[in-house]
């Protein structure tokens, strides 16, 4: 499988899981007064997804191998006329 193929779906994966974890459904569960050291449950669990996508974000970045360029090899002209030369040499 293509590598960039393979981290455009880890890509799509990861924002279908913050649409799911950041949905209004899922967020009614933790609207409760209660409070967690002080602090409202609802924006302990909007702080933890939040910093959860974050760390599976870097973890796909990170380990994802590098992605591979399909593009022909450029012959000798290309890369002379490319560097300024007027006469092409």
């Amino acid at each position: 499988m293509n590598t960039n193929h393979l981290l455009a779906e880890r890509l799509v994966a990861l924002f279908l899981l913050g649409v799911l974890l950041l949905n209004p459904p899922l967020l009614t569960i933790f609207d409760e007064p209660v409070l967690v050291a002080g602090v409202p449950a609802l924006y302990l669990y909007l702080f933890a997804a939040w910093a959860l996508l974050i760390v599976l974000l870097a973890l796909v970045a990170e380990f994802s191998p590098p992605a591979t360029e399909n593009y022909p090899p450029a012959d000798d002209h290309t890369q002379n006329s490319a560097s300024g030369d007027p006469e092409g040499a």
